[in-house]
């Protein structure tokens, strides 16, 4: 088992063998999809996300001042215009400290893309109280940027969810990592669909030294794909999607990318901090910045 701290994703597409009840994630208005850039339905292999397709992306990096030289190694989302969600292990690297956040980016060491990148410091990180390094339960954490981002078409908030994710059969995973397992990360953002597995992973993930207790039901969510489809290392932090029923532009952020086995096994799930559950805890937080 390995965390997802340097993750990428591979892709998604058909529907697992089990029999599950879903909940039919519901359409985008067509008139509305004219207006944005939402994730094409029939697209189901790994491909590069399209321009201010999700502005709500950040990746986390240390700076290393002296040098003038960053290493990224994790994903987020930005949910405020001062704070942004990632995973707790993010915080914990041998690389050092988050000390940037770029946002607005689409492809990176590229200044011809369709792209508006704008960097970051970090004035604060705030781990989840629960959270035990090197244990990936309640892995979840904010990072509270030094100024306000002033929102447009490339940089603009996921909402968060309104549900906990069990019932829906589909999700847009979204990050820079790695496409292959040892590979390289990639400059481009990816983007993949992948399907919930309900309570799968109780029985198909073993315990190990990052979650001796196995998954938790409660606190995780269990997402994978029949195909060689996956996160992977680097993306870490990132999120897992869902379309807003409400607006159709925007996104509701239902799952942080933790851990997994392996980058590309078929029906072999990964686990995601299940967002939903720390909801009273993150607005605890919003409300403190306010």
């Amino acid at each position: 088992m390995w965390t997802k701290l340097l993750i990428t994703l591979i892709s998604a597409s058909a529907v697992h063998g089990q029999q599950q009840q879903h909940q039919q994630q519901p359409q985008p208005d067509p008139a509305a999809v004219e207006s944005c850039d939402l994730f094409k339905r029939s697209v189901l292999e790994r491909r590069p996300a399209n321009p201010k397709e999700f502005p709500s992306a950040a990746r986390l990096g240390y700076r290393n001042m002296a040098e003038n030289k960053t290493k990224w190694f994790c994903g987020g989302t930005l949910i405020t215009n001062r704070l942004v969600l990632t995973a707790g292990h993010c915080l914990y690297t041998d690389i050092g400290p988050v000390n940037i956040v770029r946002l607005g980016e689409l492809e990176f060491e590229n200044d011809k893309d369709d792209a508006d990148p704008e960097d970051f410091g970090v004035l604060r990180t705030i781990l989840h109280p629960d959270y035990k390094h090197p244990l990936l339960y309640n892995d979840i954490a904010l990072i509270r940027i030094d100024r306000a981002v002033t929102f447009n078409v490339y940089k603009h908030p996921a909402c968060l969810p309104y549900d906990d994710g069990e019932s829906h059969e589909s999700f847009i995973a979204i990050g820079w990592g790695q496409q292959k397992l040892a590979g390289r990360p990639s400059n481009k953002l990816l983007k993949v669909i992948l399907e919930g597995y309900g309570k799968r992973c109780l029985t198909d993930l073993e315990s190990n030294s990052e979650l001796p207790n196995g998954y938790n039901a409660s606190t995780q969510l269990c997402i994978g794909s029949p195909d060689s489809k996956d996160t992977c290392n680097g993306d870490s932090g990132g999120p897992v999607l869902i379309y807003d029923n409400k607006h159709p532009c925007m996104y509701n952020v239902m799952g942080i990318t933790s851990s997994g086995i392996s980058c590309d096994t078929p029906n072999i799930p990964s686990v995601y901090t299940r967002v939903h559950y720390y909801m009273d805890w993150l607005k605890q937080e919003i409300a403190k910045v306010k």
